[in-house]
């Protein structure tokens, strides 16, 4: 797979990477069914990182994702960038080539102009999905206390596999941009999950039983909570 080859969504904030070339009408119906998954899950457990996973799992089970497998656990990281985060979620789900891929599109994330509502999604997303943590052990000066979020990133392979990662997090410099690729992220020593992953596939057909309705249901959001990043275009 060429390295270069990615393409770049936010839905309702959250990051989709697309990995390869992959079909127009594909990515709308990942991004569709993703995008109503987020809507239900947030309008009934916003504060509940547990159950906000679990509920968007379900809905989207509902629209034709297939699930492979799912898992959740603890994990201990400090200092590191959302990037680095996402490839310990990951593990061995990504090739070497899908990695460079993945980096580069976090990278054209960061060269987005700073007026871009790109950005401003990413952030808005971050602060509301903030939350307090029920035990906080952090060392931080009494004047800046740390932030705790999570954020949902989907990763659709060239093999049409799709990786779901949520990831939960606390960070000592507030909710930025630089969240992004900066060394800036610590785990929440709470004892509870962190990472939730979910590696599923559409099924076409069954998704084109419920396309008009997921259509209806989410309205007018296609427009306003669905972006595409623009990226370097490729040559050859």
């Amino acid at each position: 797979m060429d390295p270069s080859t990615y393409d770049i969504y936010l839905a309702n904030g959250n990051i989709t990477v697309f990995l390869g070339d992959q079909g127009k009408e594909f990515k709308k119906d990942i991004l569709n069914s993703s995008l109503l998954g987020e809507l239900v899950s947030t309008s009934k457990t916003p504060n509940s990182r547990e159950q906000l996973f679990s509920d968007y799992v379900t809905t989207v089970s509902k629209l034709g994702w297939v699930e492979k497998s799912r898992a959740f656990r603890h994990s201990d990281f400090s200092n590191i960038s959302l990037l680095e985060t996402v490839e310990a979620g990951i593990g061995t789900s990504l090739t070497k080539e899908a990695k460079q891929a993945l980096l580069n599109a976090f990278l054209q994330l960061k060269k987005t102009p700073t007026q871009s509502p790109v950005l401003q999604h990413i952030l808005d997303k971050l602060q509301v999905n903030a939350f307090t943590p029920s035990i906080d052990t952090g060392d931080v000066p009494s004047t800046k206390k740390p932030v705790a979020t999570s954020i949902r990133l989907t990763i659709v392979c060239k093999n049409a596999s799709i990786i779901t990662l949520q990831v939960a997090f606390k960070t000592k410099a507030g909710i930025s941009i630089d969240i992004l690729d900066q060394p800036v992220l610590n785990s929440i020593k709470d004892g509870k999950s962190n990472m939730w992953l979910l590696v599923s596939t559409l099924d076409a057909r069954e998704y084109d039983k419920v396309r008009a309705t997921v259509l209806k249901k989410i309205g007018n959001r296609i427009h306003t909570d669905l972006l595409h990043v623009p990226v370097p275009t490729r040559l050859g």
